[in-house]
């Protein structure tokens, strides 16, 4: 039906331009945070090449996906996440303690969602990824703009993609990162309290990736 054919060429054209602008902001702040020596160049003429065939990729995998039921899946898994975060004295609020002054309350929110997007990353394909990680971010953006900015300003981002730089990522790299986020690096409870919230995070995190029961 022409429905059908209108619904899922809609859909293949906003994740295909999901994943364009995701991989154009990653690209960036990796720009801002590796060496030269990390930097390589592509050849202008594959350039076309290149991103025809991943944008060819993505949409069959998002109809193989679509069509076994993990699509849906991911928009409710990406709706759950955003539940966890906006809960009032949850999740959130409530893991390991100590730090409820509303700042560090709101560096609490920005390494969830930090810790979130690493883990989706880690767990799932990239379509399925992209998918959930897009439906938490617009239930942000629709329920609180501002925040939405905070989550996702890239100066902040980029003190935990740092942490990613050497390859595998570190704990003691991201309570420093948390520390100096909330004002003192040098801070061990801070520190303390960082690692202790991203092992939370990715933990409860990972449960969810495993309740959606993907196909």
């Amino acid at each position: 039906m022409l429905w059908i054919f209108l619904f899922s060429a809609v859909a293949l054209m906003g994740l295909y331009y999901v994943h364009k602008v995701r991989c154009e902001n990653r690209a960036f702040l990796r720009a801002v945070v590796l060496d030269d020596s990390d930097m390589k160049i592509v050849p202008s003429s594959g350039t076309a090449t290149l991103v025809e065939d991943d944008g060819e990729k993505a949409a069959k995998e998002f109809v193989a996906q679509k069509e076994n039921g993990n699509i849906d899946k991911a928009y409710g898994l990406g709706n759950r996440i955003a539940d966890v975060f906006f809960e009032e004295n949850g999740i959130v609020f409530s893991s390991c303690g100590s730090g409820s002054q509303p700042f560090i309350l709101l560096q609490r929110k920005i390494l969830f969602a930090f810790t979130a997007d690493a883990v989706l990353g880690e767990e799932l394909p990239s379509v399925l990824a992209e998918t959930v990680s897009q439906q938490f971010s617009t239930r942000i953006q629709k329920a609180d703009p501002d925040l939405y900015g905070k989550v996702n300003d890239p100066k902040t981002f980029s003190y935990y993609l740092l942490c990613t730089k050497k390859g595998k990522l570190q704990l003691t790299d991201i309570g420093r990162a948390f520390a100096r986020l909330c004002g003192d690096e040098k801070e061990k409870s801070l520190c303390s309290l960082g690692e202790c919230l991203y092992r939370e995070y990715a933990g409860i995190c990972r449960k969810m990736i495993v309740d959606t029961k993907f196909c």
